[in-house]
């Protein structure tokens, strides 16, 4: 059978890049009118920056394929912005038979952490945004006789991410797809969600590993567009379902339920029949986690532990038992520093040494190298100093922190966009490794780095 899209109308959100430039670009390509919606913002998403460019580009792209798309840069999560975007179809083709709702933001704050207003952010643009996009469509596709819906939800909402913004407003989804579906069932409208995993400008800020080398070679965002087609072709009877997809694979997600079980008026009666509703049934997968279904996708048991060590790291670090900061007058130490980041924990040897009230010193860290600490200050319990990556991504790193009478110390590490994290720090008892540190430190302040001139840096570019 050949599945073609010739006729149809498809919007696609979020669709300057990633997932949702795939998507629209295969529907083109099977002969699909395409609007190729992005606000076009930063990676993460959370500025509400606009960039009308992106959508353009992405829409010239498919135009320079042979396709027929245009662009739109408005903002889903606004009622108005959605109705935009519909009207636009309407206006330029006469109908809209697809809507794929796959514009997203990234959370940053880790919970219990998380205020309001990122909440509402993640609220806007997941839960408002696939409701504003169809409460815009679906008029017209009651007069069209049908038409197909996609939502974007996550395998995060199985249990992975202490950055609750997003899997609990992607878990929204579910509901409201299920009891679309229903609404929809006598007018030939089928909503459904899918669940992606793929390599994206999200996950390209993931450090080198062997989980990352897997996304990037085998989770390539069009593996996942002719799933995703087919569950838009008019021949998908299908409707009120869930979808893990990637790596050139999908599978059904379902809800699973055990029998129920009788009760009396007793605690004892719950706790008596509780142990055997909790165990697995036969033939029946649960998915109890987002880690479930990555194995499920294809990744060996190896990557999936890896995986899963990495992300149960990201709770809150132990504090030092009966900390008691004091204020400092003078720093000369060596640590075993340990952040809690969003990939796990990250581990460094840190030296620091005053110079009056200032600080320099520097971190090694296995991964990143040294990283020279700079505009270190004392300001009676507390210390600051910076530090900057490369890699993920550039980043300046702030430390504030404080230390107790033993030179124990905890605090809080800034990650400009990426929030903050909490950080404990120990002094190194092992004596090599001090001297080690301290030798490194020396060198470090005997050779320091040059900083390059304006002028010097523009040369250095032009070579």
């Amino acid at each position: 059978m050949s599945y073609s899209f010739a006729g149809k109308v498809a919007i696609v959100t979020g669709a300057g890049g990633g997932l949702g430039f795939e998507y629209a670009k295969y529907l083109a390509q099977h002969g699909a009118k395409v609007v190729v919606n992005d606000l076009g913002g930063s990676t993460f998403g959370l500025d509400g920056a606009k960039n009308s460019s992106v959508a353009e580009a992405a829409a010239q792209k498919i135009r320079a394929a042979g396709g027929e798309a245009i662009a739109n840069g408005n903002s889903v999560s606004d009622e108005k912005g959605a109705k935009a975007i519909i009207d636009q179809a309407i206006k330029k083709w006469g109908r809209v038979d697809i809507v794929i709702n796959n514009a997203g933001i990234a959370s940053t704050q880790v919970f219990p952490n998380v205020d309001t207003k990122e909440i509402n952010l993640h609220l806007g643009v997941h839960v408002l945004g696939a409701v504003n996009m169809m409460k815009a469509a679906w008029p017209h596709m009651v007069k069209q006789g049908g038409g197909r819906i996609i939502n974007t939800s996550s395998s995060s909402t199985l249990g992975f991410s202490p950055q609750i913004s997003y899997p609990t407003m992607k878990s929204a989804l579910f509901g409201l797809t299920r009891n679309t579906a229903l609404l929809g069932k006598e007018q030939n409208i089928h909503v459904n969600v899918i669940l992606p995993a793929a390599f994206t400008r999200l996950t390209n800020m993931l450090p080198p590993s062997a989980f990352r080398e897997h996304l990037e070679r085998d989770f390539q965002p069009e593996r996942l567009a002719p799933v995703i087609a087919y569950l838009c072709h008019d021949s998908c009877d299908i409707s009120g379902e869930f979808f893990t997809v990637g790596g050139g694979k999908f599978a059904r997600l379902v809800f699973a339920e055990t029998p129920a079980a009788e009760i009396d008026m007793s605690v004892e009666s719950v706790a008596s029949s509780i142990q055997g509703m909790m165990a697995d049934r036969p033939n029946l997968s649960l998915m109890k986690t987002s880690f479930d279904d990555l194995f499920n996708l294809g990744f060996s048991e190896e990557e999936y532990s890896m995986f899963y060590n990495m992300s149960v790291t990201q709770g809150e670090p132990a504090e030092i038992e009966n900390f008691k900061p004091v204020a400092k007058t003078s720093v000369d130490n060596v640590w075993d520093i340990v952040v809690k980041s969003p990939v796990g924990d990250q581990k460094s040897v840190l030296t620091l040494k005053s110079q009056g009230k200032t600080l320099v010193g520097n971190a090694m860290n296995a991964e990143y190298g040294m990283q020279v600490a700079e505009k270190g200050e004392i300001k009676g319990q507390t210390i600051t100093w910076k530090t900057k990556i490369t890699k993920p991504v550039p980043l300046t790193l702030t430390y504030t922190g404080e230390l107790d009478a033993d030179d124990n110390m905890q605090g809080t590490m800034k990650l400009g966009i990426f929030g903050e994290s909490k950080f404990i720090a120990r002094p190194v008892k092992d004596q090599q490794a001090r001297e080690t540190a301290q030798q490194r430190f020396q060198e470090q302040q005997a050779n320091p780095v040059q900083k390059k001139g304006l002028i010097k840096r523009l040369l250095a570019m032009i070579d």
